[in-house]
């Protein structure tokens, strides 16, 4: 899904993405760094978390967004790298081989997909057996998802309990799971490894 302007606005910012990229850190202690390679970020916004990681790790990263706006700043932005690859994709409909990735991010994306059970397929798919998926976004209560549901057709929407089961459903085991604090809303942060 396209995001309006102002949310353009916050997600593009460079302390936000410092604040991904700290979470980032805070996983990459809960898995075997040394067999990542291929990173896949989805959502990548304006590039900032997957060229750090291209430019710290010398991991080959591709960092992707549905919005072509978004793709186009990020490779006039961003500098150029052999290990370093922006490009417009659809999270449900990935161009990845199968089993060609390490890691996939998925930062504060899954809202924005209203297809979000597709995504997590897509994701299984193109992981190796073993690959990892960090993923960081808010979840809503129950009574919250029930009100909203029938209105809301651009966005996904769920609650702990959903993306926990389909994750678990789609063959992902939990390394590591943590409630961030995020003002009226619950936010949660995943480290899961494809079985």
């Amino acid at each position: 899904m396209k995001m309006t302007k102002i949310e353009k606005r916050f997600v593009n910012r460079k302390n936000k993405a410092e604040g991904n990229i700290r979470k980032i850190q805070q996983a990459f202690q809960k898995i075997e760094i040394d067999k990542i390679h291929t990173v896949l970020e989805l959502g990548c916004g304006v590039g900032f978390v997957a060229t750090h990681l291209a430019e710290s790790y010398n991991f080959v990263v591709y960092g992707t967004d549905y919005d072509a706006d978004q793709i186009q700043i990020t490779n006039e932005i961003q500098p150029k790298m052999e290990q370093l690859h922006f490009q417009v994709e659809d999270a449900i409909k990935l161009s990845f081989a199968d089993s060609s990735i390490d890691l996939v991010l998925a930062q504060n994306v899954f809202h924005h997909i209203p297809g979000w059970e597709a995504a997590i397929l897509e994701i299984a798919r193109v992981l190796r057996s073993g690959g990892y998926f960090i993923w960081l976004d808010l979840t809503l209560l129950k009574f919250i998802k029930k009100i909203f549901h029938p209105f809301v057709k651009n966005y996904g929407l769920y609650t702990l309990n959903d993306i926990r089961t389909a994750f678990e459903e789609k063959g992902f085991k939990i390394l590591f799971q943590e409630r961030v604090p995020h003002g009226p809303f619950k936010q949660h942060h995943f480290v899961l490894q494809l079985e």
